[in-house]
């Protein structure tokens, strides 16, 4: 995984409006999913070296936070102005789908996954208002874990995510926040396709 800079000024004024108009919405309407993990448990060595990896179902096992598509999780007006998101990111990337809106609470996680099953190029914005989170995976080859800190405000990286029959590339990762956090993220199956949108993405 890598960081990209995001300078196309219609990406940043999509996800600044996004995020604006989440800081100040009711919280309240979101039903927050997942145990609480004070001690930072599910994103630390502990418990990588605990999960059955050869079993391992891909998404993650454990999180606390909810996908703010998920129309049981959330209120009618708020499912209406995620919907936009596909929408508003299509007509600027032709992406047709945001595989994942997740919303992290102050505390929230998401542990250990390697998302094998959903196996592809992919590109994450996440959003902190201060930077008090990070994106956490293990190098495919050498297993060594590399910790990705938010910064203030949209952050973006893109990467692959292996399927089981590239062992070499599985992607081991997680994430946590220490406020509110944001991530849109998307998966791409064509590698072309994937390039010309970070390039768009990076473009002024």
């Amino acid at each position: 995984m890598q960081k990209i800079d995001i300078k196309n000024k219609d990406i940043i004024n999509l996800l600044n409006n996004f995020s604006n108009w989440f800081e100040i919405l009711d919280k309240s309407k979101i039903k927050i999913l997942g145990k609480q993990d004070k001690k930072d448990y599910y994103t630390r060595e502990k418990y990588f070296k605990s999960i059955n990896q050869k079993n391992h179902i891909g998404f993650p096992e454990i999180a606390h936070g909810v996908d703010l598509g998920k129309s049981e999780s959330t209120s009618i007006d708020l499912r209406d102005r995620i919907r936009k998101i596909d929408e508003e990111f299509n007509n600027i990337l032709s992406a047709k789908h945001c595989a994942v809106k997740m919303y992290y609470p102050k505390g929230g996680y998401m542990g250990w996954h390697n998302n094998h099953n959903a196996s592809g190029y992919n590109i994450l914005f996440s959003y902190t208002k201060n930077g008090n989170g990070y994106f956490r995976y293990k190098d495919p080859i050498t297993l060594k874990t590399v910790t990705m800190h938010d910064s203030p405000g949209w952050t973006g990286k893109v990467g692959y995510y292996g399927s089981l029959k590239e062992k070499d590339k599985l992607y081991w990762h997680c994430a946590r926040a220490y406020e509110d956090r944001l991530t849109l993220g998307f998966v791409i199956p064509n590698k072309n396709f994937w390039e010309m949108m970070i390039e768009d993405i990076e473009s002024e």
